[in-house]
């Protein structure tokens, strides 16, 4: 499900979100308003992924990303338990994250409009 907002007051600007790591930003995106599209508009996601990221925060948006990449690698290393997977699914809706994954071209593409959005704001 996704989250909470946490009233935080500084916003993450869109040129700091480029330089997260894919999962960050597809959690930022899984935090957001943002429903799954057969061919999304991503310069849509990308103002979504600001949103979402700004709605956890970065100290929660890191929280989550290590949580989720933690799982993974327990997975990965066929190390996961029950008690791993309960704590996951109270945590993230994994049919939500599938839907909120983008391929690598579609993620160089939302970096470079975030990069965009940045120097935008710069110029205005």
């Amino acid at each position: 499900m996704p989250a909470k907002s946490t009233g935080t007051l500084v916003s993450l600007s869109p040129a700091a979100l480029a330089h997260l790591p894919s999962v960050a930003l597809v959690l930022a995106l899984y935090a957001s308003d943002y429903v799954h599209e057969r061919r999304p508009d991503l310069e849509k996601v990308a103002a979504f992924m600001v949103d979402g990221a700004n709605r956890l925060g970065l100290a929660e948006l890191m929280t989550n990303t290590c949580h989720l990449v933690a799982f993974w690698q327990m997975c990965d290393d066929d190390a996961s338990t029950d008690e791993a997977w309960v704590a996951h699914f109270k945590r993230f809706d994994n049919y939500r994250i599938i839907h909120c994954t983008l391929t690598q071209g579609q993620m160089s593409t939302v970096r470079r409009h975030l990069r965009a959005m940045a120097a935008e704001a710069v110029a205005a």
